[in-house]
């Protein structure tokens, strides 16, 4: 295991007794066995680690979409529940001391890192209501125990995308 890996490790033990705020350099690098000075080469900040092991699950899932054979919506939703799922402990810790809010750091610098829009302004403005829209729906999901059942998960975001493109999204808003 790699010693970014280590210190994710330790961190993530450590927030599940302690609050995030309070937990020091040197406790993680202790946990980790390794030195100081090898966390500061590797990271700026505790929630540089948490990006680190985020983005780790995010070419994971990636990686995995690539391998599917249709590139659907079901696929892509089903993907990613079911990988962020495999790391369902994480999720959850990090849901518990608040950083959750990460998430969407790690997806917005996915996105200017990966994915180029040179056909409109439009094109650009979809895909980050798209992906706020994922998010969010994950952010959900994590924040109610991860723990619905992942196909019926699924077919409810479906029938929201769907609901959405026939423009009864927001039909619980009217008075």
């Amino acid at each position: 295991m790699k010693t970014k890996e280590y210190m994710a490790y330790s961190l993530i033990d450590l927030m599940k007794t302690k609050d995030f705020e309070t937990i020091t350099i040197k406790e993680i690098t202790k946990n980790a066995h390794v030195n100081r000075s090898t966390y500061y080469r590797n990271f700026k900040s505790k929630e540089d680690i948490l990006k680190f092991q985020l983005r780790k699950i995010t070419e994971e899932y990636i990686n995995k979409f690539e391998s599917v054979e249709e590139k659907t919506e079901k696929n892509h939703i089903s993907t990613l529940l079911n990988t962020y799922n495999e790391h369902r402990e994480f999720f959850l810790t990090i849901q518990e001391s608040k950083q959750l809010y990460i998430l969407q750091q790690v997806y917005l610098d996915y996105l200017q890192d990966n994915i180029h829009i040179t056909s409109s302004k439009e094109e650009l403005y979809k895909l980050y209501h798209n992906i706020g829209g994922v998010y969010n729906f994950i952010i959900c999901w994590i924040e109610n125990g991860m723990d619905e059942n992942l196909e019926e998960l699924t077919e409810l975001y479906l029938n929201i995308i769907s609901d959405k493109e026939k423009g009864q999204l927001y039909s619980s808003l009217s008075t």
